[in-house]
């Protein structure tokens, strides 16, 4: 049955102009839920400029008379193939369970069936979301449009409040600098082989990764290229430790976008060293905290790791997912020929 809203509010598309009330909405409820700031203007800006990506035809926003931002939802679906379309839905907190959750993921579940056209007719096309646990409402309202929950993941932390232990690396390994103009491509590629083993990863095109790889991880105020790490022997790469000066949510706070070990170089503690590393590098420069993201089901183990390092869980996120259309499912599910530990 099709949702409708109330007479006193409006829904349109967005434009990049309504960049800056979005992001005031998510601040609203990121202050609201968690008492932190959101990520930034900045950052929000980086990633509606994502390459294939087109606010006019995948953003909605509701609106009350005087042009409020009331709530929003975003689909996210120019992967290739888009086997699953992402859902990111926020609403105002004074708004919560009026009817606009109901209304915004009809309307996103909609458009994200229009990527079913754009994936081979053999394959299943499920359409994604990853609430805060916290938003009840948001919760709530995926299980009564049919998503079902099928995961969580962690934001997980650690307060520095001293310089951390050294790290041990195994031999034959040494750090090297990363240097943008000569690396990027090979780290890429190590960051696309560690996470063939994480859940939900889908091979896409090369070309168009390595674009959208570049632009999420280096657009922004927050890119910094020496929190880099990498991890060579006999001039490969082995391992990469990729991170940004400020986290998501706490810019007080260091983050860890990207960190794994190539199947080749597992099992020898080289995550953990890497680890250790970033986080004497951001103590050093005066941060004491550092924030990552993880699957709470790690395929490789990652979730053990970071505890081993005296990480904790902060924050927590529940993925939901319904099925668009039944087929073959080319994403990972779980691990082949033994691949465990992150490293």
């Amino acid at each position: 049955m099709e949702k409708r809203l109330p007479d006193t509010l409006s829904a349109r598309r967005a434009g990049m102009e309504d960049l800056p009330k979005i992001h005031r909405l998510e601040r609203k409820k990121t202050l609201h839920y968690l008492n932190e700031k959101g990520l930034t203007l900045d950052r929000l800006t980086v990633d509606y400029q994502s390459p294939g990506f087109d606010p006019g035809k995948s953003v909605t926003l509701i609106e009350d008379q005087d042009g409020q931002l009331l709530g929003l939802v975003e689909v996210w679906d120019y992967a290739d193939p888009p086997v699953h379309p992402y859902i990111w839905m926020t609403v105002d907190p004074a708004h919560e369970d009026q009817g606009l959750e109901g209304y915004l993921l009809e309307w996103a579940e909609e458009r994200a069936r229009q990527a079913i056209d754009r994936v081979d007719p053999e394959l299943r096309v499920a359409a994604r979301c990853n609430p805060l646990s916290l938003v009840g409402s948001s919760c709530k309202a995926l299980l009564e449009a049919g998503f079902e929950r099928i995961r969580h993941g962690f934001r997980m932390r650690i307060d520095l409040e001293e310089m951390p232990p050294e790290p041990v690396w195994p031999e034959g390994i040494h750090l090297k600098p990363y240097r943008p103009e000569d690396d990027a491509r090979q780290v890429y590629e190590a960051d696309e082989e560690v996470f063939m083993d994480h859940f939900g990863y889908v091979k896409e095109d090369p070309e168009e990764g390595f674009e959208r790889f570049m632009h999420h991880m280096t657009g922004g105020d927050s890119y910094d290229p020496t929190l880099w790490f990498l991890a060579v022997e006999d001039g490969e790469i082995a391992a990469i430790c990729l991170c940004r000066r400020d986290g998501y949510g706490d810019r007080d706070a260091g983050y860890v976008s990207s960190l794994g070990v190539r199947r080749a170089w597992r099992r020898r503690g080289l995550a953990q060293a890497l680890l250790l590393h970033a986080f004497g590098e951001f103590y050093r420069r005066g941060k004491r905290a550092v924030e990552l993201e993880v699957d709470a089901e790690s395929l490789t183990g990652a979730t053990d790791l970071y505890k081993k390092v005296g990480m904790f869980e902060h924050r927590r996120y529940d993925l939901y997912e319904k099925v668009l259309r039944p087929g073959k499912d080319i994403s990972v599910n779980q691990l082949e020929d033994n691949q465990e530990e992150t490293g």
